[in-house]
């Protein structure tokens, strides 16, 4: 089974998420792991955070090519979803994402904060091929 977004080779979740990050192929959307998938996710919740298109938009604009195809990565795309769930879409959670204070200040957040106010290490994480997470501060 695929998903129904993807339809013709096409994703067509992308005209309503233009800004989110691109997977590096189609597998994905022609398995059975769909339902696993953040833009599916999103698509199909019934909430989401009004910084979801912001959040986006600065992960696709800022983080380096390399990285966005990790995010075929099981382990990296388990992590964004984790996320996802706890923050983006969680009506009672979303005010209390690290990023979602940042832009409620009119604060630009940077890009390795994390919805929980853990930070990433964008080089280790090139470098070792997975997430390390430093605590908040």
């Amino acid at each position: 089974m695929s998903c129904p977004l993807y339809q013709d080779f096409t994703r067509n979740c992308i005209q309503k998420f233009p800004d989110f990050l691109e997977f590096p192929t189609f597998d994905f959307c022609a398995s059975d792991d769909y339902k696993d998938c953040i833009a599916y996710l999103i698509f199909t919740s019934e909430f989401s955070c009004s910084y979801l298109t912001t959040c986006g938009n600065a992960y696709k604009k800022n983080i380096p090519k390399i990285i966005t195809k990790m995010l075929g990565e099981k382990e990296i795309r388990e992590i964004f979803y984790k996320y996802s769930v706890q923050y983006c879409i969680s009506q009672e959670n979303h005010i209390t994402c690290a990023k979602y204070k940042l832009l409620s200040e009119g604060k630009i957040p940077p890009i390795n904060l994390f919805p929980d106010g853990s930070k990433s290490n964008l080089i280790e994480l090139l470098l070792k091929r997975k997430l390390i997470t430093q605590p908040p501060e």
